[in-house]
C-alpha cells in the first residue's frame, strides 16, 4: 500500500502535509482525547507530565495485541516525545492520542492546537536540560510530518525481521 503525502521535502523523511492512508487500510490501537490540568503556555502541571507514560503503556499493550513487539522502543520514545510536546508546547485544551496501524507500519498522531509557530526541530544547546523532542522523532521515525492545525504525525514501518 503506497503512503503518500502533501509537498514532501525531499530528500528527508520530514513532510509539511496530510498523511493520505485510506481508512479501510487502518487498523485503529486507540484513540483518546485528553484535557490538560494546566493552562496553555504554563509549566507542565504533574498531572500533564503522567500521560506521556500512560500512552507509551498502552501503545506496547497494543504492539504486543499485534504482535510487532520489535517496534517497542521506537513506538515507546515517539510517543513519549510527541504527548510530551504536545502538553508543553500545544495551544489548546486538548490533546489528541491516536496509534494505528497498516499492513506495514505503526502511526502516532498527536494534536494538541497549533502555536503561532509551525513546529520544527531545533538544535539544542550542549547543556539545555529540553528542545530535543522533535530532532529525535526525525531521528527515529520512518517518516513524519506535521499536518493542519499542528497536528504532528510519524510512521514507524514494520519492516521484514517482525
Amino acid at each position: 500500500m503506497p503512503l503518500a503525502v502533501v509537498q514532501p521535502d525531499a530528500p528527508t523523511a520530514h513532510h509539511i502535509g496530510q498523511l493520505t492512508i485510506a481508512q479501510s487500510d487502518i487498523e485503529l490501537g486507540f484513540q483518546v482525547s485528553v484535557c490538560r490540568t494546566g493552562r496553555v503556555g504554563e509549566p507542565m502541571s504533574v498531572q500533564d507530565r503522567t500521560w506521556a507514560g500512560l500512552m507509551r503503556r498502552i501503545g506496547l499493550v497494543h504492539l504486543r495485541i499485534w504482535q510487532w513487539e520489535a517496534l517497542a522502543d521506537r513506538v515507546d520514545l515517539l510517543l513519549s516525545e510527541l504527548v510530551t510536546n504536545g502538553f508543553q508546547h500545544g495551544q489548546g485544551e486538548t490533546v489528541d492520542v491516536r496509534l494505528w496501524r497498516t499492513g506495514g507500519h505503526v502511526g502516532i498522531e498527536v494534536a494538541s492546537g497549533s502555536g503561532p509557530q509551525v513546529p520544527c526541530p531545533r538544535v539544542p544547546g550542549l547543556f539545555d536540560e529540553s528542545g530535543r523532542g522533535l530532532g529525535l522523532v526525525a531521528a527515529v521515525a520512518d517518516a513524519w510530518g506535521i499536518a493542519d492545525g499542528g497536528r504532528i504525525w510519524c510512521l514507524v514501518a514494520r519492516g521484514e525481521s517482525t
